[in-house]
């Protein structure tokens, strides 16, 4: 099993909210600091594919997988020769009536045990500002 990296956060925003952005990829690009556009085909259901297009000017092509509607659901690419990064997504109910969000990285792959360490920590350390930009955008749309 890889070793997870991420974070997660909590908002007042209710569960529904949250996933109804969060699974609108038209709207990634004005809450997700490293996205500009996602060119998506098949809708957001498990095996569907596309490209995440980034502000730096990459393009990765990703899988969508094990989607759970209203719960979570991971995004699985190869950024690296001989690695796979899975991007796992959830959505949870929180103590108060809160909402807990949360994104985690792992890198698997034969080159993932060698590099994992290494990139694990420099790809999930964007992830507590895109979901604090995603809680901010569920609570007030």
């Amino acid at each position: 099993m890889a070793r997870e990296y991420g974070t997660s956060v909590e908002t007042s925003a209710a569960p529904e909210k949250v996933w109804r952005i969060w699974s609108d990829m038209s709207t990634w690009g004005e809450w997700n600091p490293n996205v500009e556009t996602m060119d998506w085909s098949g809708g957001f259901v498990s095996g569907s594919t596309g490209v995440m297009n980034t502000k730096a000017g990459q393009h990765h092509k990703m899988q969508l997988v094990d989607v759970q509607a209203g719960r979570s659901f991971a995004l699985v690419t190869s950024v690296v020769p001989g690695t796979k990064f899975r991007f796992n997504c959830r959505i949870e109910p929180a103590a108060g009536g809160k909402t807990k969000v949360g994104q985690t990285v792992e890198v698997g792959g034969p080159l993932g045990p060698v590099l994992g360490g290494m990139m694990g920590p420099q790809v999930s350390k964007e992830f507590g500002t895109l979901l604090s930009n995603l809680a901010r955008k569920a609570e007030t749309t």
